[in-house]
């Protein structure tokens, strides 16, 4: 493969959602759900496009385990989600070098796994497997960046020198957009003193229904599973609707009040409305992301006694970093990189994924990094002007790359992978 024009398909295989679409083009063609559920999604969204049968009324979720991002621990969704979009863009395998995406560092097996698919089933010609933060900063045009991604399974802050993850230095916490949904629904039910519904239906009086405990546990296996998906994607609305990041660790409705009309109301499916002007305790969720308890967790760290030896400290300890807040994440992958690159790296601060498009969100991180890294370090942040470019921005700069025509010879061709097998696929992709 020589050259720029090449037709490389490029995918990016996210924790929530999939991007499939050309090499060199701006935006992804096409995007799914990382999962595969029960029949047909309809109704959902436009994201929950028609997926291949799931006989087993489970959600089939390609990266099934938050503690660890980028293993995959369902092959047949993975396997899956490429066949779909192969179907929904007509796009024939052979007909294409592949570069695909990884969202964290991965064990040697999984990559052989994937270029054993890649080439004896899909029956690709080439194949390159990137490493997501380094296509995030290539996307800004930065070879060396700390990138912050927030996506639906966790936060990753990934130092990267001349183009190179460091492996090593990465560091995340579970504070994702999945469990920052979670919250906001928590607290909407507390508001409401009942179950958000998922459904239209109102009773024949034309009141609010109540979606009581009788009522759920009567549900098929197939529509607990739609009405869990239901309710994702409204907590998603909501978030995109009425998120809000507080601009100096405290919730300002001064400001609020600015942001919002007045009177604001958000409705559910059924026509129960939620007034988000007098409910400050759920306009302050995404305050989630800075504060010191663990989402989920009622755990008091400072008191926690560790017992057994210096072994099992350092699972504790390990166990309790993923837990960190933002900005002390983005912090101790700072700290834990090398001391003549760090003031190069703040002044590259690379922001994606969903997460970060909440208003006011990165003026805070920045604050909040200002606050911790010696004063004669600058801090500058980078990030896309539009929702479109931060969830996408491994996509596109898979995209940029695979257009190079300097990149040409890194491709693993299916004649060297069938010469060598697929240990070569392993020495081929560094960093992943």
């Amino acid at each position: 493969f020589c050259g720029d024009e090449t037709g490389a398909f490029v995918a990016d295989l996210g924790y929530t959602n999939s991007r499939f679409g050309y090499g060199g083009d701006p935006d992804p063609k096409l995007q799914v759900p990382s999962y595969l559920s029960p029949g047909k999604n309809v109704g959902l969204s436009n994201l929950h496009a028609e997926r291949p049968p799931n006989t087993d009324n489970t959600i089939k979720r390609i990266y099934g385990n938050p503690d660890m991002p980028g293993e995959v621990t369902d092959w047949d969704a993975w396997e899956g989600t490429w066949l779909s979009a192969g179907k929904q863009m007509s796009c024939d395998f052979k007909e294409h070098p592949i570069l695909t995406t990884n969202p964290g560092s991965i064990p040697r097996g999984q990559k052989e796994t994937i270029a054993e698919i890649m080439f004896e089933k899909l029956n690709a010609q080439a194949l390159f497997i990137a490493h997501t933060p380094a296509l995030t900063a290539f996307s800004l045009g930065r070879h060396t960046a700390l990138v912050v991604d927030c996506g639906g399974g966790g936060n990753v802050a990934s130092p990267i020198i001349d183009g190179m993850v460091l492996g090593r230095s990465q560091r995340r916490n579970g504070r994702g957009g999945e469990a920052i949904g979670r919250e906001y629904l928590r607290r909407i039910e507390d508001k409401l003193g009942k179950r958000v519904p998922f459904r239209t239906e109102r009773a024949k009086d034309g009141s609010y229904g109540t979606v009581t405990e009788e009522y759920l546990s009567k549900l098929t296996d197939g529509d607990k599973v739609q009405r869990e998906l239901s309710i994702e994607a409204i907590m998603e609305d909501f978030k995109r609707c009425h998120g809000y990041m507080a601009q100096f660790g405290k919730l300002d409705l001064r400001e609020v009040k600015s942001l919002i009309p007045e009177n604001s109301v958000y409705e559910l499916p059924d026509g129960t409305p939620v007034n988000v002007n007098d409910s400050p305790e759920i306009f302050e969720t995404p305050e989630m992301h800075y504060k010191a308890e663990v989402i989920g967790e009622k755990r008091d760290v400072d008191s926690m006694d560790v017992e057994g030896g210096e072994g099992e400290k350092e699972v504790e300890k390990d166990h309790l970093l993923k837990n960190l807040p933002l900005h002390k994440l983005v912090h101790d992958a700072l700290s834990s990189s090398d001391a003549d690159a760090r003031k190069e790296l703040l002044l590259n601060v690379v922001v994606a994924g969903n997460g970060s498009f909440f208003p006011g969100f990165d003026t805070r991180l920045t604050k909040e990094l200002v606050g911790l890294v010696p004063s004669t370090y600058r801090v500058k942040l980078s990030a896309g002007k539009h929702k479109e470019e931060r969830s996408n921005a491994a996509w596109i700069g898979g995209s940029i790359l695979t257009s190079l025509g300097s990149f040409q010879q890194l491709w693993l061709s299916k004649q060297e992978f069938e010469e060598f097998g697929s240990v070569l696929s392993c020495q081929r992709f560094p960093g992943v």
